[in-house]
């Protein structure tokens, strides 16, 4: 875990050992952003905010370098990343594993113990951040002085109260030395000093609070004042000390169940539970039936025992089917005696009106509205009385303070971890000890972990799913488990004999909440199953509205995101709100969806709303607006995939060129391309899709632009039906994209006079067709300056790209502005210009991260390498060309661009002659070892030199 103190220090220790942020800048940001741990902040507003005197190029500058230098130091490969950026905005993981002093002082509450007081409040070493003066620490640390003060007060009146003298002598000498002008310190002393029958320490601490108030320019108090007569005078006398023989503790009634397996995981959770618990009188565990609620509380019951003295009561109602019985369900299990012609209900209120106790009341969800009723007005009556509630849903009364139960933490797909990694998700933990009482011998070593890690995902790291799948290992291997995932309903069916029905079986789990729902209820929960991810609601709305109001729907979903069957996801600032099935709710709502027979109908809604989202994505993707619809159609892809998937399974043809098609420059900035570049062949190759339409033109013109990207085709079939296809509908502009992928092609081949030749061709029918087709002329025009360029006709190549660059600036299009800036900084290297270039390739690195295109970012690293090589820095120049050969190691179905490749080997042969390979080796193993993020921060701070 991470350890961080900024409370008289600023201190950070991994796993007990020191980490190291080496510049103030650096650690500015970082206390800034674990102090805000999950808000989003905006990269524009905390580079003004940390470097309010900088130029706003030089501030964003200074803040990637700081935030490279944070990456640096913190622990690589962990659970959950501790700082998450995105082109917009960083922020700390409020979900990271960490402990902060800070957040430990503001958390504890007012009705929390001496000891609980204590604990926390012996952290605080002395102000926040000292020797910091920016304007936010400031502002910050006299927040964080008056929190303090604030629980220093508290802490000295419980000590009062319970006439600890002792601790009180030990405390608020403490506070005097920490805090400004603690008069409630000095009146705790003298009463301490007073109980311990000492009256000249009394007045010594009086002369001394004196003395400390005037230098602040002011006297003691009244209340201070009088305190010191009335003890002086004897009277006011404290409870003396007296110290007698500890006398056994009474034993707390309590009737928690006892599990009969370990507990696993979940320590964040218990902590945050108990916090809620010493603040709120009711809090509810809400979740999806299995995540978990019930073991939670049971532990959290046992954890609580010493803090009720008059105990902790377990009150069941997963056996209960009358709402009349829960009362007498409550009494049963505190003991409580019914009184003849009184209502149960109002001997509890009577029983309990002043105790001291914890009810969990466990399984609310059935009977919800019953449940809530009698909380109301227990809670009304007993004003010591706090209730713990399991349900799948809020009780949904004033003052509840509802915690959703997150599901076991999971390793994330693309992360590839150790064994000893592995081990310490929680998920990952529970199948290994659950398989291993199951069948001895099982051991989860190096050859399963990465399966059952995928065990874990694929049952989203709900604890009952994953200790079923466990139970299977007695009959099945670890991978015949996996495999058979997609039938888990049938598969986990193994569960103890001696647990409730529901728990026995998955799919009894989930018909439990199924059950509970009305019929439209149901009917949107089943046909929300056809999306592969997440979705909107305007989403829900177009696709699940057959036969429904679609003015219900948000109310429906509302429901069934209070029921736990729908989860909101988490989203940036100005993004459309998303949400999400968990998949094991997906599979049983697409079982569902088949029973009922509108699987087709479903899924053909599905598909025409993604093809029309396709259709106006199109002419977006090109513009202003590229970095918005990009994230939108990142957020998506998974539904694109889907809609693609089944428009080519039903031989929809059109639908899946216009898709294909439509999205064919998406395609080519998130890849992988071999995908979509099959997905399209495989389309175009099909019985139903041989007919010489628009839409067939459309995805063979997609088609091509891939093999721009990442596939040399062998012939330029596809480019030449394309014409065609465009010639014989009239269709222009088909026709002059068709051109430009073939000038495209023999450009690839080698053949630059042909390539020119048909680019010019296309330039002239864009001009023919005016003003609305004035972007796509500017495609052509850089690719002219591309055939330029490749010609050696260094001002040729200048003139096409400046008149390019022009309309993309025009235009405000931000994904081949970036391409054409980038052309223009090689070009100004190939001039002897490098000053300039460093300036273009700065600015088509900030496009290329705006609009989240990794293949120009690279690109962008390489061009930085070649001006650090013109400029003679051969160190820097070696190191950047390896980060980007070991970037795209990484993704081995993605390479530059063809000029950007000819530019890296050109320059890298030519380093290549400057260095022996021993040096060159030493420059080379950093680069390497740099990650794109560092290799970025890298390329910017040495351009600045």
């Amino acid at each position: 875990m991470l350890e961080v103190s900024l409370l008289g220090s600023f201190d950070i220790k991994y796993k007990k050992k020191p980490v190291s942020i080496a510049s103030r800048p650096a650690q500015t940001l970082f206390a800034y952003l674990i102090l805000s741990a999950g808000t989003l902040h905006r990269r524009e507003r905390l580079a003004g905010l940390l470097w309010p005197d900088s130029l706003e190029e030089t501030a964003r500058d200074n803040l990637r370098h700081a935030l490279w230098r944070i990456r640096k130091a913190l622990p690589a490969k962990q659970k959950n990343e501790y700082v998450l950026t995105d082109d917009l905005s960083i922020a700390f993981n409020a979900f990271a594993e960490y402990w902060l002093d800070v957040s430990a002082l503001e958390k504890v509450g007012d009705d929390a113990s001496a000891d609980e007081l204590i604990s926390v409040l012996s952290a605080y070493q002395g102000e926040l951040l000292p020797g910091f003066y920016d304007e936010w620490v400031m502002l910050e640390r006299e927040h964080i002085n008056s929190v303090f003060d604030h629980k220093m007060a508290r802490l000295m009146s419980v000590l009062q109260d319970e006439n600890r003298w002792l601790d009180i002598l030990d405390w608020g000498e403490r506070w005097i030395k920490l805090g400004q002008k603690p008069e409630p310190a000095y009146r705790a002393l003298m009463s301490a000093h007073a109980a311990m029958g000492d009256m000249s320490k009394v007045a010594a601490i009086y002369e001394r609070c004196v003395k400390s108030l005037k230098e602040f320019g002011v006297e003691p108090s009244e209340q201070t004042k009088e305190l010191f007569q009335s003890l002086k005078s004897g009277k006011e006398i404290p409870k003396p000390v007296i110290v007698s023989p500890k006398s056994a503790l009474p034993e707390v009634p309590s009737n928690i169940p006892v599990p009969l397996t370990s507990f696993i995981g979940r320590e964040k959770e218990l902590k945050e539970i108990t916090r809620l618990l010493s603040s709120s009188r009711l809090v509810t565990l809400t979740g999806s039936g299995g995540v978990g609620k019930t073991r939670l509380a049971v532990q959290t019951a046992n954890d609580s025992i010493k803090k009720f003295k008059d105990g902790v009561f377990w009150v069941g109602l997963v056996g209960l089917s009358d709402e009349n019985l829960i009362s007498q369900e409550i009494a049963q299990s505190l003991n409580v005696r019914e009184v003849s012609h009184e209502l149960i209900i109002e001997t509890l209120k009577t029983n309990l009106k002043s105790k001291d106790l914890l009810i969990v009341l466990d399984n609310c969800e059935h009977m919800i509205k019953a449940c809530a009723q009698y909380v109301e007005q227990l809670l009304a009556s007993c004003t010591k009385l706090k209730i713990l509630a399991t349900s799948i849903e809020a009780l949904g009364i004033f003052n509840e303070t509802v915690w959703q139960v997150p599901s076991l933490p999971l390793p994330e797909m693309q992360q590839s971890l150790s064994l000893k990694e592995l081990q310490e998700f929680a998920s990952i933990e529970l199948f290994d000890e659950r398989a291993s009482n199951a069948k001895s011998g099982f051991v989860l070593d190096a050859r399963n972990a990465n399966t059952v890690a995928q065990i874990c995902r694929r049952l989203d790291g709900i604890p009952l799913a994953i200790e079923l799948a466990a139970a299977r290992i007695k009959v099945l291997s670890v991978g015949e488990i996996a495999s058979r995932l997609d039938d888990r309903f049938s598969l986990l069916t193994a569960g103890s004999r001696t647990a409730v029905p529901r728990h026995q079986t998955l799919r009894a789990t989930i018909d439990w909440s199924y059950d509970l729902l009305i019929e439209p209820e149901r009917v949107l929960l089943r046909r929300l199953s056809v999306f592969a991810s997440g979705f909107t609601l305007e989403s829900a709305e177009e696709i699940c509205n057959q036969g429904m109001k679609r003015s219900d729907i948000l109310d429906l979903l509302g429901h069934l995101v209070d029921k736990s069957l729908v989860i909101v996801e988490e989203v940036s600032k100005n993004s459309e709100t998303r949400y999400r099935l968990l998949e094991t709710i997906r599979e049983y709502g697409r079982e569902k969806l088949k029973e009922i027979g509108e699987t087709e109908m479903v899924y053909d809604q599905h598909l025409a709303y993604y093809v029309r989202l396709a259709q106006v994505a199109e002419p977006h993707i090109f513009g202003e607006q590229t970095a918005r619809w990009f994230t939108l159609l990142d957020q998506e892809l998974d539904n694109i995939r889907l809609a693609i998937d089944w428009s080519i399974q039903h031989r929809k043809m059109t639908e899946a060129f216009l898709l294909l098609g439509s999205l064919d420059y998406f395609f080519f900035v998130h890849g992988p391309i071999s995908e979509w570049q099959e997905c399209l062949q495989h389309a175009l190759s099909m019985p139903g899709g041989q007919e010489k339409t628009l839409a067939r033109a459309k995805a063979l013109n997609g088609l091509s632009m891939l093999y721009w990207a990442d596939i040399n085709p062998l012939d330029d079939q596809d480019f030449r039906e394309a014409l065609e296809i465009a010639l014989q509908l009239g269709e222009k502009d088909l026709a002059a994209k068709a051109l430009r992928n073939l000038g495209l092609f023999e450009h690839l081949r080698g053949n630059l006079s042909k390539a020119r030749a048909l680019l010019e061709q296309s330039r002239d029918i864009w001009l023919e067709l005016g003003p609305p087709f004035k972007l796509q002329k500017s495609w052509t025009l850089n690719f002219l300056g591309d055939v330029a360029f490749s010609q050696g006709d260094l001002n040729q190549a200048l003139l096409f790209f400046e008149q390019s660059t022009a309309i993309f600036r025009e235009f405000k299009d931000k994904a081949f502005l970036a391409y054409a800036v980038r052309r223009l900084a090689q070009l100004a290297v190939h001039r002897g210009n490098p000053a300039n270039a460093i300036l273009l390739c700065r600015e088509s690195l900030l496009l290329n991260m705006q609009v989240n295109d990794p293949r120009g970012i690279l690109a962008c690293i390489s061009a930085f390498a070649g001006i650090q090589l013109s400029l003679g820095r051969f160190a820097s120049a070696g190191q950047l060309f390896s980060a980007v050969q070991n970037l795209l190691s990484q993704r081995a179905l993605f390479r530059l661009l063809q000029i950007d490749q000819l530019e890296y080997d050109r320059n890298l042969a030519l380093l290549k002659t400057k260095l022996d390979e021993k040096t060159l080796a030493r420059f080379w193993s950093k680069g390497m070892a740099m990650t794109r993020e560092e290799a970025i921060a890298f390329a910017l701070e040495e351009t600045q030199q």
